[in-house]
């Protein structure tokens, strides 16, 4: 059997693995699919009974749930009809994480778990577009520009205050974190060093937050010259370099009091925040729409550079319990290695052996003796569950096959719905970033 075989093998073995320990890992997890899992769903009822109190509630959670499911993941949500049977087929179980009750009144907190496929059949059958690849955070760094001059990192200032509200109920599939900052970034970012997009200390404040970008939410009243005063926002995007990409919002409209120039009626700041949010919500499910009616399919290329190797010690005859070696530095602790034809198990290692062996595994060629100084090497292919699994749990996966395995690379087909753009951006995402390797082929490089 040839190594490329037994690598192939071995990768199949390995996968099993992964995906049984992830099957049997799932038990503890809440929800498979966390872009269909709504969390704390508060519910209050009172009815003649207790029991008709908690179906009722139970019923009432499932359909806010549903309510912050189609706002997370349709792209423009309508209003929808449906009925109670319906909604209660949507859902693969509902948790209660606490509750209180009396004789006729019943109080609970809720988490739902939605079925990620009778959810994409029930809006491809209403024809609604939506999205479900989640953006890696982004840091959101609120500045108020005011007749005193500029405002940031003040907790008593109305705009900042508003954002740091918003913020701890955002629940789409962009996830924003206001910026803190510490002591020492505080002091030296003002906000002229910021709208001036100095690179250098907007990424460090990036990576202070953990996160890949950074988006700076400015409100200013102006007085115009004709007398009128208008309250502008805007709203920029920092990429991970700290470069300035794009002003991703931009707003002015009209005060009704002059006064209001120096005291902004926090309703309209509100306003402007819920807005912000929706713009950046909707333009990344427009950028990552799934198309259920198309069908398509990349050839990833997955390169595989790690390849250990030592040399024999002694000579290694047929009845020989262990294989001394030079080294066993960079080897797993149990695994394969292959010494010429031949492929071999060991259970444990030392320093200089490898133990507890089973010769000619998946029926190699086994030799009867090696000499001295003849080579072993061992090719680390873990890289392959790892991203298998990755891809499998993409948006609209159907199948990921794999095509073949060399010394230096492996090929796999994915095949998946929707188009290429939506797909290596959540790939993206996972952290799993392609490059055209030729002109059908997409080459792995990170």
């Amino acid at each position: 059997m040839s190594f490329e075989r037994l690598k192939m093998i071995i990768l199949m073995f390995l996968k099993i693995c992964f995906l049984s320990s992830k099957l049997l890992a799932s038990s503890d997890q809440d929800c498979l699919n966390s872009s269909f899992y709504i969390k704390n769903i508060s519910v209050d009822l009172t009815k003649e009974s207790i029991n008709e109190a908690r179906s009722q509630a139970e019923y009432k959670a499932k359909l806010i749930g549903f309510k912050r499911l189609t706002d997370r993941l349709i792209v423009e949500n309508r209003k929808l009809k449906f009925g109670k049977i319906e909604i209660s087929s949507l859902v693969d179980y509902l948790k209660i994480n606490k509750e209180a009750n009396s004789d006729k009144r019943y109080l609970a907190n809720f988490d739902i778990c939605f079925n990620r496929n009778l959810i994409i059949n029930f809006f491809r059958n209403n024809k609604l577009q939506y999205a479900e690849t989640y953006r890696e955070p982004i840091a959101v760094l609120p500045i108020f520009k005011g007749p005193r001059g500029f405002v940031l990192w003040d907790e008593r200032d109305k705009w900042y205050s508003k954002w740091q509200r918003e913020l701890r109920s955002v629940d789409g599939l962009v996830k924003l974190r206001l910026a803190k900052g510490n002591f020492s970034l505080n002091r030296i970012l003002s906000a002229n060093v910021l709208l001036n997009s100095n690179k250098e200390l907007i990424k460090k404040l990036i990576d202070y937050e953990n996160t890949n970008a950074l988006i700076l939410v400015v409100a200013e009243p102006i007085l115009m010259r004709n007398g009128k005063t208008y309250l502008s926002t805007f709203a920029k995007f920092y990429n991970k370099s700290g470069k300035l990409e794009t002003t991703i919002y931009r707003n002015k409209f009209p005060l009704k009091k002059t006064s209001s120039f120096y005291d902004i009626d926090t309703s309209l700041l509100e306003n402007e925040v819920i807005k912000i949010i929706k713009s950046i919500e909707f333009n990344w499910k427009k950028n990552n729409l799934i198309d259920t009616s198309v069908y398509n399919e990349v050839d990833l290329i997955i390169p595989i550079k790690s390849v250990n190797s030592t040399n024999l010690k002694k000579e290694l005859l047929f009845n020989d319990k262990l294989i001394k070696v030079r080294s066993t530095s960079g080897f797993k602790e149990k695994g394969f290695i292959k010494i010429q034809n031949e492929i071999i198990f060991y259970e444990n290692k030392t320093e200089d052996s490898f133990e507890n062996i089973k010769r000619s595994s998946f029926n190699s060629v086994k030799k009867l003796k090696y000499v001295k100084d003849i080579r072993i090497i061992q090719k680390d292919i873990t890289i392959w569950p790892s991203v298998i699994q990755k891809l499998e749990k993409l948006p609209f996966v159907i199948e990921v096959k794999i095509i073949s395995i060399t010394n230096t690379k492996g090929r796999m087909i994915v095949k998946f719905m929707g188009n290429k753009k939506t797909f290596f951006q959540a790939a993206f995402e996972k952290n799993l970033n392609f490059k055209d390797f030729n002109s059908s082929q997409y080459l792995l490089i990170n």
